[in-house]
């Protein structure tokens, strides 16, 4: 039972104000709470939750077939996946994250079909999307169910069916592809012929197309599929389609595969490949399906999200977060990124667009939330791209500008090549990217305090891209300053003075390389020239009271990208509680394109300034926009994942910010009638954070220290007086009343902050759970739906 509150005292929900908003407010009287209890777990360090249950309800459900390939179902085990729907059988199409450079070409279809039809006589259908495991379930009628899953981390998936029925007559399992005459270059490939010849096998244990397979890059695949639990024959059908005919089974898997030669030893695929479906054949369905749950259920618990009210808008916000979780890392684990408009998923042949190289720009969008959300091995796969081509970086950037450093091209191949940059006026003149390559793998290391990462490849990289604008920069004599002469303000504003993305790339990442070269004993010769420009760079543009993409006049705009804003994020240079804020706050309102397209980052600007009801509508209005169709994409064919991966980061940042060395709990919640937040998060530093928000009131915060790092915490409570306690031992570490404080902290340890008038013990004890979806979703005042009901 809960022990009686004490009266608090009349400031504390002045302060609870003030930390939404970062901006100072006046008293007003305290207001009790609308729980009594909590879900923190003082042994742990996080929130206490049924996961399988709590991420029931968030469930992907289709209650009836679905035959439209652009709304199928997304299943992936990380590195490759399968969009599903029903035409003549299950079909997918599957598509692997290495396959090809870029992701631009798909891997094949594949169909499962029986006589009579799997959904023949059905009086009920249903279709998950199991997020918890993973899963992709189809329940035909009682007597039939087909599950697709994978083995985990691999380039293997199956589709394993029980069918009950007794007068099935014929099975067959076809692999397939689409017609290839019209193949175009998208993928930006030395030799397209090789991609439009395919060559087909069948033999005695599997059959299977291969293409690509003479990719002087290295690139190319085999698409081939085994039986397991079913006697099979296997044939080759036509130049583009082989069968598997399976003997009629009760209940049966079928492996399929789209073993990437870039992952084969010696670049054979067709060899890879049955191995491959050996292997996993000899594992089998049940010892397989039990290691792939376990993965994802190991996924899910680094970390917890919950953003609801009493309307239900937020909580299907809530929903597209997990799903949106969900689809970005069943393709995120492979050797090269999850492409933002390739993936693993699509459900259109080869056709593909923007697919010769990664755009940073649209790549940050799909990645830049895990790292919060303790996932840093997702987050390493995007910062690899650029460590792992940073001798060809440097050399061409050599060869450009005749200048030792680091120029990151904007668009860049999976090679390190600057192709789709340096023939684009659109990005040929863009200089930052490398900045934000550099600082991303910068906080991969604050994440994850891996001394070792960050000295052989986070330095050398920062290093390296230091001194690319350290040799660029202009320097006006008469006054002193350090200025950029000339160079594009991202892609809307070309060839300007003093473009504010270069400006705010320079305030970002010097700092950061006086820092680590201390720490890492090396470059003392540098410091005193890298901290001369930060001491003399020109201020940012601006006008009385907004911050402006260059200095003006301004010029034509040529894309629709809020460039002003981007020193909010993802350059972090202003945001709640800087002396800048308001009018950061009205550069992000006067922003030219607000929500202009599929990629805009609106809402996470939004929150890290402390405006969450801004932050909560412009959510909504991005699922209004792009949010076409049921299974959680788009029909916007700019991009297909970025604004997925937008939202992702927009949540994260309303529960929680720490990219200041300050950990700030809610500091963007919307005033929703009954806004309920809680959350497991990891902080820069170190730190996994939890707290929890209802009516208005923080309970608490519970801070596990990983590392022994020190941080500053920003009370949620203002004023109000506060006291840390070591969970361990109950010990009192720390009592106070500043509205922020230092921690220190000692590594594995459990701390939590509470209000000395209302301690954590003062909550009854409770766990979080939750109840399967069993239908479709709407999202109130919106056309965006989840899911398919009956009719």
């Amino acid at each position: 039972m809960r022990i009686p509150r004490f009266v608090a005292p009349l400031v504390a929900a002045v302060c609870l104000a003030a930390a939404t908003t970062g901006l100072p407010a006046t008293a007003a009287p305290a207001h009790p709470a609308s729980t009594t209890d909590a879900a923190f777990d003082t042994v742990s360090g996080a929130l206490d939750v049924d996961r399988a249950a709590y991420l029931s309800k968030h469930d992907v459900v289709y209650d009836r077939p679905n035959t439209d390939p652009r709304y199928g179902l997304t299943v992936g085990n990380g590195r490759m996946g399968a969009m599903a729907w029903q035409e003549n059988g299950l079909t997918m199409q599957v598509s692997g994250v290495d396959n090809s450079q870029q992701g631009a070409f798909g891997g094949g279809l594949v169909n499962l079909r029986t006589t009579p039809a799997l959904e023949d006589g059905a009086t009920r259908y249903q279709q998950r999307l199991s997020l918890y495991d993973g899963t992709l379930t189809t329940r035909y009628a009682d007597d039939r169910t087909v599950t697709v899953m994978g083995a985990p981390n691999s380039e293997v998936m199956g589709i394993h069916v029980e069918d009950g029925r007794s007068n099935v007559s014929a099975v067959t399992l076809d692999l397939s592809l689409w017609d290839l005459g019209r193949l175009s270059n998208s993928g930006d490939v030395p030799d397209l012929t090789t991609w439009k010849t395919v060559r087909t096998y069948a033999d005695a244990d599997s059959a299977g197309l291969s293409r690509g397979q003479d990719d002087p890059q290295g690139f190319g695949y085999t698409l081939a599929a085994a039986v397991e639990g079913a006697a099979y024959r296997t044939q080759v059908v036509d130049g583009s389609r082989v069968r598997l005919t399976i003997t009629p089974s009760h209940s049966y898997t079928v492996w399929f595969t789209t073993s990437s030669r870039k992952n084969a030893p010696d670049h054979d695929s067709p060899a890879q490949a049955e191995r491959a479906l050996t292997q996993v054949g000899n594992t089998g369905y049940a010892g397989t399906l039990d290691a792939y749950k376990k993965w994802w259920h190991a996924f899910w618990q680094k970390s917890f999200v919950q953003y609801s009210d009493q309307s239900g808008a937020a909580d299907y916000l809530e929903n597209v977060y997990y799903l949106s979780t969900y689809m970005i890392a069943a393709g995120g684990y492979g050797d090269y990124p999850f492409h933002f408009i390739n993936g693993v998923f699509r459900a259109t042949g080869d056709d593909t667009k923007w697919s010769n190289a990664y755009w940073y720009w649209n790549q940050r969008d799909v990645y830049n939330s895990f790292l919060a959300s303790d996932h840093a091995d997702l987050m390493n796969g995007f910062n690899r791209l650029y460590s792992r081509n940073a001798d060809a970086l440097r050399a061409f950037t050599k060869q450009r500008y005749g200048v030792d450093g680091i120029w990151v091209p904007e668009t860049m191949g999976w090679d390190g090549n600057a192709r789709g940059t340096v023939n684009s006026d659109y990005t040929k003149n863009i200089w930052s990217t490398g900045a934000e390559a550099a600082y991303n793998m910068y906080l991969q290391y604050r994440y994850t305090n891996d001394t070792g990462y960050l000295r052989q490849t986070v330095y050398p990289f920062l290093r390296g891209v230091v001194g690319f604008y350290q040799r660029m920069l202009s320097h006006d004599d008469a006054t002193g300053q350090y200025y950029v002469a000339e160079s594009n303000s991202h892609e809307t504003y070309w060839n300007v003075p003093n473009a504010i993305t270069d400006l705010a790339a320079v305030r970002t990442v010097f700092p950061i390389a006086i820092s680590v070269s201390q720490q890492l004993g090396q470059d003392a010769d540098l410091r005193p020239q890298w901290q001369d420009i930060l001491d003399h760079l020109i201020p940012y543009p601006s006008d009385a009271s907004t911050y402006l993409p260059h200095t003006p006049p301004l010029a034509q705009t040529r894309n629709n990208e809020n460039v002003a804003a981007e020193i909010v994020w993802p350059y972090d240079r202003t945001g709640i509680g800087y002396p800048d804020q308001q009018k950061a706050v009205d550069t992000w309102r006067a922003r030219p394109f607000p929500y202009g397209n599929v990629w805009s980052n609106d809402a996470v600007q939004a929150a890290r300034l402390g405006l969450g009801d801004d932050a909560f509508n412009g959510m909504k209005t991005m699922l209004d926009k792009y949010e076409n169709y049921p299974n959680g994409m788009t029909e916007n064919t700019n991009g297909v994942f970025e604004y997925l991966g937008v939202h992702l980061s927009a949540i994260n940042e309303s529960l929680l910010q720490s990219y200041n060395g300050k950990i700030r709990v809610f500091p963007a919640v919307p005033s929703l009638s009954g806004f309920t937040g809680k959350f497991t998060l990891l902080a820069n530093g170190g730190f996994q954070v939890s707290s929890e928000r209802e009516a208005g009131e923080v309970k608490y915060v519970g801070i596990r220290s990983l590392y022994g790092n020190t941080t500053q915490v920003v009370s949620p409570w203002g004023g109000e007086r506060i006291q840390v306690r070591r969970a361990s031992d109950n010990a009192v570490v720390l009592r106070t009343t500043d509205r922020e404080f230092t921690l220190n902290t000692d590594a594995h340890t459990v701390y939590v902050v509470e209000r000395v008038a209302e301690p954590l013990s003062a909550y009854g004890r409770t766990r979080l759970t939750g109840t399967a979806n069993q239908g479709a979703k709407s999202l109130p005042g919106t056309r965006s739906t989840l899911g398919l009901n009956a009719s």
